[in-house]
């Protein structure tokens, strides 16, 4: 595996992608919607202020699997990263030490390969509804 890597993701959301227009693609999050580049790097620090968890797969492999069943995931604690590596297996996962994180510009991002339609884009929607209110 890399050294270093490149992931992104749609913050506040902790689930990483390999693009930013993957990450748009993953639905849609209270917020505003800015899409971060995370570098990732491979060395042992104890200073990292987050962690990344990333499957121990080549970028061919890892674009045939969905967002959310690759598992890769952003942690705020070394902790709560091994944790998660052990629970999810220690063969298939390494950690990494975020870097650098950075907005990516609107103008950076290809919308044509953005593919979402009118109906999958209200059923996200949908899923903010609450309960009617029983006063």
């Amino acid at each position: 595996m890399e050294k270093e890597v490149k992931r992104y993701r749609i913050r506040p959301k902790t689930y990483l992608c390999l693009t930013p227009e993957e990450a748009l693609k993953t639905g849609i999050s209270t917020g505003e919607q800015i899409v971060e580049e995370i570098l990732l790097a491979r060395e042992i620090t104890l200073s990292a202020y987050m962690y990344g968890v990333i499957r121990n797969l080549s970028e061919e492999e890892l674009r045939k699997i969905p967002v959310l069943e690759r598992k890769e995931r952003l942690f705020e604690s070394r902790r709560e990263a091994i944790k998660y590596i052990k629970e999810n297996g220690e063969d298939l996962f390494l950690l990494y030490v975020v870097k650098e994180t950075k907005m990516v510009p609107r103008e950076e991002i290809k919308w044509d390969e953005i593919d979402i339609t009118v109906d999958e884009f209200l059923e996200e929607l949908k899923k903010f509804e609450k309960e009617p209110s029983k006063v």
